[in-house]
């Protein structure tokens, strides 16, 4: 047999009856529904939205210190102001005319990249990698990171210069929790040595990725925590914008050089 022979029949169907889609999440009977074995009936009486999410990603409901981390964590990200490029596109989106739903995927497509929303899984990826580490490897890489001019995801902030009132936040409530988990403590390893070295302090995304990396959060669905936590300040910059009632699109630049009289 021929190796466009084989390549054919590896891409052949499979002849078998197909199987259908199977799910441990979600048991489905007639009038009558379970997740991960508790009655949908109990847990729309007894859970929070935090303990919700937390339960459809882990199988089982959180502790309270796991459920007001993420809490903390989900609401940290709701609102930084319309300067954020995400934002900026719900509004540019609104006065296109463009509905909610338009508005609210520019905001998520042009906030995707690693330099705005997509820094979060970015960051929870460098912070799983030193946080494999030994303590005393962190150091050395980190230096030479900055002898090399390389970018560490979580640290630094073009607004907040000396601190991220977010991540400032989130500390505390972990300190008062009590909660000492590594790749929150390697995080803040890291950030002692950045703030020492050039001021860098540690941003949301440190903090924050630290905390969801210690609960169990797969930095796979990192994203999950940038749409329930932004979604809702694209509707408030999404109705404002509306409110608004000016003339469409803010002045830019057109011509490169001055226009002809």
């Amino acid at each position: 047999m021929s190796e466009q022979t084989l390549l054919q029949s590896s891409m052949a169907p499979d002849p078998s009856p197909s199987k259908p889609w199977r799910s441990e999440i979600t048991e489905v009977e007639r009038n009558k529904l379970k997740t991960h074995g508790i009655n949908q009936e109990e847990i729309i009486r007894d859970f929070s939205y935090e303990e919700m999410v937390f339960f459809l990603l882990k199988g089982h409901r959180p502790t309270v210190v796991e459920r007001t981390l993420l809490r903390s964590v989900i609401v940290s990200h709701v609102s930084h102001g319309i300067t954020g490029q995400s934002t900026l596109a719900v509004r540019m989106a609104a006065d296109t005319g463009a509905s909610f739903l338009h508005a609210l995927i520019a905001g998520f497509s042009v906030g995707a990249g690693i330099y705005h929303q997509g820094n979060l899984e970015a960051t929870m990826k460098d912070l799983a990698y030193f946080t494999s580490l030994r303590e005393d490897e962190v150091e050395p890489l980190v230096m030479q990171a900055l002898s090399e001019k390389k970018r560490l995801m979580g640290f630094g902030h073009r607004f907040h210069k000396d601190s991220d009132p977010r991540a400032e936040t989130l500390s505390k409530i972990a300190d008062e929790l009590g909660h000492v988990g590594p790749h929150f403590m390697r995080a803040r390893q890291i950030g002692n040595i950045l703030m020492r070295e050039k001021g860098l302090p540690m941003n949301i995304e440190a903090v924050g990725g630290a905390l969801l990396l210690d609960i169990g959060i797969d930095p796979r669905v990192a994203h999950l925590i940038i749409v329930i936590g932004r979604g809702p300040m694209f509707a408030a910059a999404y109705l404002e914008r509306l409110a608004q009632n000016t003339s469409p699109f803010p002045k830019i630049v057109v011509f490169d050089k001055e226009e002809p009289k």
